[in-house]
């Protein structure tokens, strides 16, 4: 009973490597350190008040009355107060381009401006889940084309965003299947890749590798490992009792094959957490200033980790921050204008962290969100708010983010004549898929694109690898990459 719950309580520190010796991937071992973050926006985010347009629409219109008129309530109302973005190129995918040619962010997020234009910091519009591309209301109608299934509901997106597979309520997530093929790579195999300031999630969810659930208050003294009873403590004569009974446990022989393996993931966690203990004893001060807000302390302890990286033996590390509060079907420009400066601060605090530890380039922080909203309003008076619908906008930050660019198909901020619209509330159809997005992060990682199909099951219905032909062109990759040949049906993993 004791040796089950020491098990249960060591979970969030496991990496299950048996298989992983066994494995035929064709990614090299990393000679350098890449960390990919990914910031989850719960609840379903209003980005069409982020990213806002404020130019001219391809027929010549103005695109922020556009944008007044079809959000109506739930429009800003200054279009001088907006933040205007220097924009160095609008990027297409897949013959969709952006409706309008300037863009501006909200009046409450000055810092994102700043890092667009330094050009650390490029935008996806109109993105979502898809199964594979549909063009437009007709595609969503004749059900000839697969989609995603429960477009409109929290629980199916939120893990469908996590996953990229969303014709399936996949139990593996993105970030899971990318460290599957390069946790080998790290020297330090018995620490997790995966790192989660979110608790248990999907997106760090492998066949192999699991997350490391930590607390952003992270130190020497407190490493993210609870439960233990109290007894049981971390010094003196307990500890050489509790070390000597794991390692007697570790040591018998067992006439079961999962009790083996149980007794080697617990004596492998162990060691584990004393190896993450010792290494935040090396965490540096710090002179970039973080505010004191949630998401800005999760991104802290992000820093502070990849901080000691090289202590950890680790080359490539995925964290994952979750900041809630996003389903806004009323009161949405007040919920905004509280929400947005917080995660506009804490982006910036993060990237100059960054700067700071001189890994600025080697660190790529995205945006996710459940789904878009709908463009109109689901009521009247000061109280309004959006509802569920499809596409929407996310941030991509970084040193090696080809930035100051906004990628995908802004949408025309009409209702009648947009046909990507499936809804009378303004509902978009994804010019872009999760998979582009995942594709070129995965590349630039370090996936050998001849295992793109096992980090993206359904990549092949979007993008097949050339030299020199990237899903998005969103990353740069002169750091190159490990092979060239590419499977033909990415279905079949």
């Amino acid at each position: 009973m004791g040796s089950t719950t020491l098990l249960s309580t060591l979970a969030n520190l496991g990496v299950v490597n048996g298989a992983m010796a066994n494995k035929s991937f064709h990614n090299a071992p990393p000679d350098d350190y890449k960390a990919i973050v990914c910031v989850l926006l719960a609840g379903g985010m209003d980005s069409y008040n982020m990213l806002i347009p404020n130019g001219t629409g391809s027929g010549g219109d103005n695109g922020f009355a556009n944008y007044q008129t079809v959000r109506g309530g739930l429009a800003l109302q200054d279009v001088n107060a907006l933040h205007n973005l220097n924009i160095l190129e609008h990027v297409g995918v897949r013959g969709v381009t952006n409706a309008y040619d300037s863009f501006a962010v909200h009046t409450q997020m000055p810092e994102l401006q700043q890092l667009f234009d330094a050009g650390n910091l490029a935008f996806m519009s109109n993105i979502g889940t898809l199964v594979e591309p549909l063009a437009n209301e007709a595609d969503y109608d004749n059900d000839l084309k697969k989609k995603p299934l429960g477009i409109y509901s929290h629980s199916d997106q939120i893990q469908q965003w996590q996953t990229s597979v969303p014709q399936s309520r996949d139990s593996l997530g993105f970030g899971g299947r990318i460290a599957d093929l390069l946790h080998a790579g790290n020297d330090n195999v018995n620490l997790s890749m995966n790192i989660s300031l979110g608790g248990k999630n999907i997106f760090q969810r492998g066949k192999e590798v699991s997350e490391y659930a930590i607390r952003n208050n992270i130190n020497a003294n407190n490493v993210g490992f609870e439960g233990l009873p109290g007894g049981w403590s971390n010094s003196g004569y307990m500890t050489q009792l509790r070390n000597q009974a794991v390692d007697n446990l570790v040591a018998e022989t067992y006439r079961n094959a999962l009790h083996t393996a149980y007794g080697v993931n617990t004596q492998s966690s162990i060691a584990a957490f004393e190896t993450f203990k010792k290494a935040l004893l090396k965490v540096p001060s710090f002179t970039t200033s973080f505010p004191q807000t949630g998401l800005a302390e999760d991104l802290f302890a992000v820093s502070r980790v990849m901080s000691i990286r090289n202590e950890l033996g680790v080359k490539r590390q995925i964290f994952f921050v979750t900041y809630g509060g996003w389903d806004m079907h009323d009161n949405l420009i007040a919920s905004l204008n509280g929400r947005l400066p917080v995660v506009s601060q804490a982006l910036k605090a993060f990237y100059d962290s960054t700067v700071e530890l001189g890994i600025a380039d080697k660190v790529t922080t995205i945006t996710i969100s459940d789904f878009g909203r709908t463009l109109t309003s689901n009521g009247t008076g000061t109280q309004q708010g959006s509802d569920h619908a499809w596409g929407g906008n996310s941030i991509v930050m970084g040193g090696s983010v080809n930035g100051r660019k906004i990628y995908g198909g802004y949408p025309q901020m009409e209702i009648e004549t947009n046909a990507r619209n499936i809804s009378n509330r303004g509902n978009f159809i994804p010019a872009v898929s999760t998979d582009e997005l995942y594709a070129e992060l995965a590349l630039w990682y370090g996936v050998s694109p001849s295992d793109l199909c096992y980090a993206l099951p359904n990549i092949g219905n979007f993008y097949s690898y050339s030299a020199g032909n990237y899903p998005l062109g969103l990353m740069n990759m002169s750091g190159g990459i490990s092979t060239v040949d590419q499977p033909q049906n990415c279905l079949t993993y």
